[in-house]
């Protein structure tokens, strides 16, 4: 298999054409024409990605988030943000991104939050050009913010829950909406339409701003919101390769 063969099979499972227009996906590192040797599917191109490739003659990594933000043209170490993109380089691995592509497929990342939080009669927003929604909004059965947060850190195997100041006085939350990953962006979409509004990254001006709409808000370590969907992603993978592939993360994020 090369790797234009696994971006087919990647394609099956989350077509990349999805993807929010100014995301980094697909073959970001290597040549289609690469023999693959050797597949991971790591949470983040990191360090420790690395050492996995280089201690078991890995030459694929399908990394859910993208090598790096600023585009590279000539591979100028002066010039990128992540040094650690061009040690992947120099060693030869190939690398594929799937970020909001995964977030927004059928059962990627949204779906697999919405089912964890037993969303019911649920919408998308947060739309790519290609109309597929990041965020998912739903009804869920009614819970005060004790129960609530409970709920969440059970559902997603995680104790850093952070919220905002109107969130501890909420007593009917029926109605939530859920990006995973850095949702904010899709704020507006949301305001006065929801009671609560869980997402991975927050700002304070964002908090203030919920507080103002009498909205909750729920922050989780960014992976968390992930995780669960990328798990999904790597049983596919693994299925239609009939292999078994390992899937890495930073266990500190979760």
């Amino acid at each position: 298999m090369n790797v234009d063969n696994l971006l087919d099979t990647i394609d099956k499972i989350c077509p990349l054409e999805d993807a929010f227009e100014d995301d980094k996906v697909g073959l970001l590192i290597g040549a289609r024409a690469n023999t693959v040797s050797g597949i991971v599917v790591s949470h983040d191109l990191d360090l420790r990605t690395l050492q996995y490739c280089k201690e078991n003659q890995v030459n694929t990594v399908i990394s859910y988030h993208p090598a790096t933000y600023r585009k590279f043209d000539n591979l100028n170490e002066d010039l990128m943000l992540s040094k650690l993109s061009l040690e992947y380089y120099k060693e030869n691995i190939n690398v594929i991104s799937i970020h909001t592509a995964q977030d927004v497929s059928d059962h990627g990342n949204a779906d697999i939050l919405a089912g964890l939080f037993n969303l019911r009669n649920i919408k998308n927003f947060g739309l790519t050009l290609n109309e597929r929604g990041v965020g998912r909004i739903g009804e869920i059965e009614e819970k005060d913010s004790d129960s609530m947060q409970k709920f969440v850190k059970e559902k997603l195997r995680t104790e850093i829950i952070r919220t905002n100041d109107y969130f501890k006085s909420q007593k009917n939350i029926n109605t939530i909406a859920l990006v995973p990953g850095s949702g904010t962006q899709f704020l507006q979409e949301i305001l006065g339409k929801v009671d609560l509004f869980i997402t991975g990254d927050v700002s304070h001006h964002h908090f203030l701003l919920a507080d103002e709409y009498e909205m909750g808000v729920i922050q989780l370590n960014h992976i968390s919101t992930e995780k669960p969907g990328m798990k999904i992603f790597t049983e596919k993978l693994n299925k239609i390769l009939m292999t078994e592939i390992e899937y890495l993360y930073n266990e500190y994020y979760e």
